[in-house]
């Protein structure tokens, strides 16, 4: 299924947002913490390359979480208004969740 556009694009500015911090991170010699961040964006290509809601869920609800609680000491700001954007179109439902 073809992702729809205002997915495409909220997904594609994550990507660019995450893709500059780690270059940042790299060049400070933070290679754990490049790894947390790679690991946040690593399925975001797959959503936009073949989307599924129950995808997109799976990243709302399983790894944004997962990428917030191992930055707890770390600013996120970055990805709040990026993050608001998407949240009117991630699916609500848990069942979504268990699909995937």
């Amino acid at each position: 299924m073809q992702c729809p556009d205002d997915v495409r694009e909220v997904v594609s500015d994550i990507l660019t947002t995450g893709l500059l911090r780690v270059r940042s991170l790299a060049w400070a010699g933070d290679a754990s913490r490049c790894a947390i961040e790679a690991d946040h964006l690593h399925n975001l290509p797959s959503l936009l390359g073949n989307y599924e809601p129950e995808k997109l869920s799976y990243y709302w609800h399983v790894e944004k979480p997962a990428f917030e609680s191992a930055s707890r000491s770390v600013s996120l700001d970055e990805f709040d208004p990026l993050w608001a954007r998407l949240a009117p179109h991630v699916p609500e439902s848990a069942e979504a969740i268990l699909t995937s």
